[in-house]
């Protein structure tokens, strides 16, 4: 596979001049059924997911994160980067907002700094359409996707444990949790997802976990002793019912989780 299906910076909308896409031009990443329900479990470390917001003048960009510090956050790293400029947008524009339910959150901050991975390389879409909710990027541009958000202060939610030990094998049960732009302000999972097989050449996981504009940065978790714990990062698809989604495990970037500090 040369080329797979990015949700580029997921919710992606012109404020402006916002519309929608019809039908299944709308759905890439999701495989066959929907099986995403509303996720009604709060606590941890469901709280911990939230909202990962880009608002500039003109458009607001949407993702997922999680915290895995109470001012550290994990998402995938196209969610923060500016694809015409192809650098980070500004601190001030990336929020990240815990456990969004309707009004009701559990916690607001701003970036701080960002860590990206030590060989990290924006890769920018072949064409950057802002209408478009995904768009073709090279496979190899998946694997070091994700960055490490510090916020500008702690806050008081329970951190996502993290599945530092989990074993990649076909079939392992996941559970997928985002903020989809058809759900915005409420937590859809698909809760009985599984891993297909690990890539034989390139650290991520192809998954049929069910997705939506707005799932990159989104957590899959594995049960531990019946605790879920997070263990990769959702960051694109294949597109449609035939590809897979995409996602990158946590032996890429649990690093990333032991600096919460900034320059």
């Amino acid at each position: 596979m040369k080329h797979l299906l990015l949700f580029l910076l997921a919710g992606a909308a012109v404020v402006i001049a916002a519309r929608s896409a019809p039908g299944q031009d709308q759905r890439p990443g999701i495989i066959g059924r929907d099986d995403r329900v509303r996720l009604e479990a709060q606590g941890p470390p469901w709280d911990a997911i939230g909202q990962v917001n880009v608002a500039g003048y003109d458009r607001v960009d949407a993702c997922t994160g999680t915290l895995t510090s109470p001012n550290l956050v994990m998402t995938a790293a196209h969610c923060v980067m500016n694809p015409w400029k192809k650098i980070p947008y500004p601190l001030h524009d990336i929020h990240f907002v815990a456990g969004v339910r309707g009004e009701a959150i559990k916690g607001h901050a701003k970036a701080r700094c960002l860590h990206f991975p030590r060989d990290y390389a924006y890769v920018p879409p072949e064409k950057i359409l802002p209408t478009m909710p995904a768009q073709r990027v090279p496979t190899r541009s998946f694997a070091t996707d994700v960055v490490a958000i510090v916020l500008d202060r702690k806050l008081e939610v329970a951190p996502a444990p993290l599945a530092e030990s989990v074993t990649p094998r076909p079939d392992l049960s996941l559970v997928h949790v985002a903020y989809p732009v058809d759900h915005r302000f409420m937590p859809w999972a698909d809760l009985g997802c599984h891993l297909l097989r690990p890539d034989p050449d390139l650290p991520l996981w192809l998954n049929d976990c069910d997705t939506y504009p707005g799932s990159s940065g989104g957590p899959l978790f594995v049960s531990t002793d019946g605790t879920p714990r997070l263990a990769a990062i959702m960051v694109g698809g294949g597109g449609g019912e035939d590809g897979p989604n995409i996602a990158v495990p946590i032996s890429t970037w649990l690093e990333l989780t032991r600096n919460t500090a900034c320059p």
